[in-house]
């Protein structure tokens, strides 16, 4: 990653980088935790051409619900100019409301709830495929084509370029932080850019399509709102709940208390779920300073950067109690996995049912699974958002 310094006397600083910090690579939560404790809560980096990161929960929460303040406008840490739009992600108020308002319909309950029936035809297929095998690699084999097949599907991308893309976005977020990004980025929009001129000639029964024929206040998008709104469905639908359950499965591979309550308690999945997000919420959040502000008693300046590492706000003990134990006890699971504020996630409730559907599955299936003895697991990724490279798992 870029390490060009800025350093700065003037504030309270901690030298840490969110990409190449060698912590991350042996457990990002872990290099994330031991952070929060160390460093102040609120601090200038001058890692990646230097950007301040928040480790209060609270500050967090604040920040990212004054969106004219901390703007999604151009969120890249080392700051790139002109770096693609992904429409409503990169708006700011007033002109982030209507696009929002045009897409929500998509990923409302009612609107994905016939997506169930498809949804577990993909778990019994995927899960039954490795049940005999007795181990697998469990992203490559399970946990990547479970939620990127029903996206894809769900988005109208052929599914037998399933390789390809999935390759594309995991080349975006490991060069995330470099030069390099920009050529995957454009490799990114030429494909979409066909897909989307592809759709409009030829509609389908697809989430494209369907947005293709939507408008805003009776004007039609244009083949620029339309790429735009593509490159972020395709960037968040193809990785995102790869991750949560990457980082959950291999938690409860290693908690035979937890696999055995849920064994004999399916109906405590949701709970799981939730907690499990809580505790393993994996992106990092970043904005761009608007105008100069308080923040936590220092003065952030305009064009600044800043990071809000989400699992923070599931790790505060104000929010929850003895935080760092994974219980399903709870009364509630407060944390920021799906963000907050005006950018929440839309695809939280289709994130939800996919999980649900998968751990009824595989504990239905699979039962009782370990981390493999003889294979040695993955390196992790930091960065915007986090992920496991490999998670063996096995099962007798």
């Amino acid at each position: 990653m870029q390490n060009n310094a800025a350093t700065r006397d003037d504030v309270p600083t901690h030298d840490f980088d969110i990409y190449a910090e060698p912590a991350i690579k042996v457990d990002v939560h872990d290099a994330f935790l031991a952070l929060k404790k160390e460093a102040p809560p609120l601090f200038w980096t001058p890692k990646n051409g230097g950007h301040w990161i928040v480790t209060d929960g609270d500050m967090m929460i604040d920040l990212l619900r004054k969106p004219n303040i901390f703007s999604n406008e151009n969120f890249s840490i080392p700051h790139i100019e002109n770096i693609p739009k992904t429409i409503p992600l990169s708006l700011d108020p007033p002109e982030h409301r209507p696009y929002r308002q045009m897409m929500r319909p998509f990923f409302e309950k009612k609107a994905i709830a016939p997506l169930q029936d498809r949804i577990q035809q993909w778990a019994d297929r995927l899960i039954g495929a490795v049940k005999a095998d007795g181990q697998c690699e469990f992203i490559d084999a399970v946990g990547s084509r479970f939620p990127v097949s029903v996206f894809m599907e769900m988005l109208g991308l052929p599914l037998d370029r399933f390789d390809e893309f999935r390759a594309l976005v995991n080349e975006n977020f490991e060069l995330a932080g470099t030069p390099e990004v920009a050529q995957v980025q454009q490799k990114i929009v030429a494909m979409l850019a066909e897909f989307v001129k592809l759709r409009q000639v030829d509609p389908k029964d697809d989430m494209m399509s369907h947005i293709i024929q939507s408008d805003i206040d009776g004007c039609t998008l244009s083949f620029e709102e339309l790429l735009s709104i593509a490159h972020l469905l395709f960037l968040a639908g193809l990785d995102t709940v790869v991750n949560a359950l990457s980082f959950s499965m291999k938690h409860l591979a290693a908690n035979a208390a937890l696999q055995q309550r849920i064994i004999d308690d399916p109906a405590c999945i949701p709970d799981v779920t939730e907690e499990l997000l809580r505790r393993y919420s994996f992106v990092n959040l970043p904005r761009q300073i608007n105008e100069d502000t308080i923040l936590g008693g220092q003065k952030l300046s305009k064009g600044e950067k800043i990071i809000c590492p989400l699992a923070m706000i599931g790790w505060e003990d104000k929010l929850n109690e003895d935080p760092m134990t994974v219980s399903v006890d709870r009364k509630h699971y407060r944390h920021g996995a799906f963000g907050s504020g005006i950018h929440t996630c839309l695809g939280l409730h289709l994130a939800r049912m996919e999980l649900h559907i998968f751990y009824e599955t595989w504990f239905r299936e699979i039962g009782r699974f370990q981390l493999a003895p003889d294979k040695r697991q993955g390196a992790m990724r930091g960065g915007v958002v986090w992920a496991i490279e490999e998670l063996w798992l096995s099962w007798k």
